[in-house]
């Protein structure tokens, strides 16, 4: 089990910094945990920061609304705001979790939630087992690290390569691409809800968050599509947050696992083949 006792370290509402020297990460408690409270963390969108997200009105809402359904929100810096979810998020990700789950009463389940960028760190997360999730919320969420590696921007492209420690004119590690590099069957195992737009320009629906759904095996995963812009208002909205919480609260209630149904990669190669 692993509850954590509260009368040293606290179990009442409000927010909470958790210190790192590569970006303080934020804990947002719901009011009371019956008797124990599932994590969910947050992955923000490129450019973004932990505490530049605890500004924004929209998603202070989206916020909102999970700790009032009952879960933890961890807002994550994700070690930077152009990080690519490179191995200093992750290990970044895995010690702000072992920080913030001291401070509440945690039930063992963890959830990621990645937009846009956020998406590579919040599907990472559980692919290469940084700890356990029991289920992935994406929103207009990268997912094919490729996409944005061969896209039309340089600037993505010379990003990825410091993050990763590349040459611009190399390949990419393996491991790093949530949607080209884990293809066993484990993988699509875990349950994703994934919403984004058609219209999206920035981070295309079909190639990224849509395709990644369409490889999914379980039943417990959702596919919403939305309309609009790259990280539209609408979105955003009361609508889409709800349905989020739904199914976030039918893993909760169908008893999410103790243990993620995949494996971690083993002696994956140095470049992708």
């Amino acid at each position: 089990m692993l509850l954590t006792t509260a009368a040293a370290q606290g179990s009442g509402p409000g927010e909470r910094r958790i210190a790192h020297p590569l970006g303080d990460a934020y804990l947002l408690q719901p009011e009371r945990c019956n008797p124990s409270c599932p994590l969910l963390i947050v992955s923000h969108s490129r450019g973004m920061s932990a505490s530049e997200s605890m500004t924004r009105p929209h998603l202070q809402r989206m916020f909102e609304r999970f700790t009032r359904a009952g879960f933890a929100v961890l807002v994550s810096n994700d070690a930077g705001a152009r990080s690519w979810g490179q191995p200093a998020s992750l290990m970044y990700l895995s010690q702000i979790r072992e920080r913030a789950i001291r401070k509440f009463l945690f039930n063992g389940n963890t959830y990621t939630f990645g937009y846009s960028m956020g998406g590579l760190p919040a599907t990472l997360s559980a692919f290469r087992r940084v700890f356990p999730v029991m289920g992935v919320v994406l929103l207009d969420a990268r997912v094919n690290l490729l996409d944005a590696w061969q896209g039309s921007d340089p600037g993505r492209r010379h990003e990825i390569a410091e993050a990763y420690g590349v040459p611009v004119s190399g390949a990419l590690p393996f491991g790093a691409d949530p949607y080209h590099d884990y293809h066993a069957p484990e993988y699509h195992a875990l349950p994703v809800f994934v919403a984004g737009s058609p219209d999206d320009r920035t981070v295309v629906f079909a190639q990224n968050g849509e395709a990644l759904f369409l490889r999914s095996s379980t039943p417990d995963s959702q596919l919403l599509r939305l309309k609009g812009p790259h990280l539209g208002g609408s979105h955003f909205d009361d609508e889409v947050t709800s349905s989020m919480v739904t199914f976030l609260e039918r893993l909760e209630q169908n008893g999410a696992r103790t243990q993620p149904p995949f494996e971690a990669v083993r002696a994956a190669p140095n470049v992708r083949r």
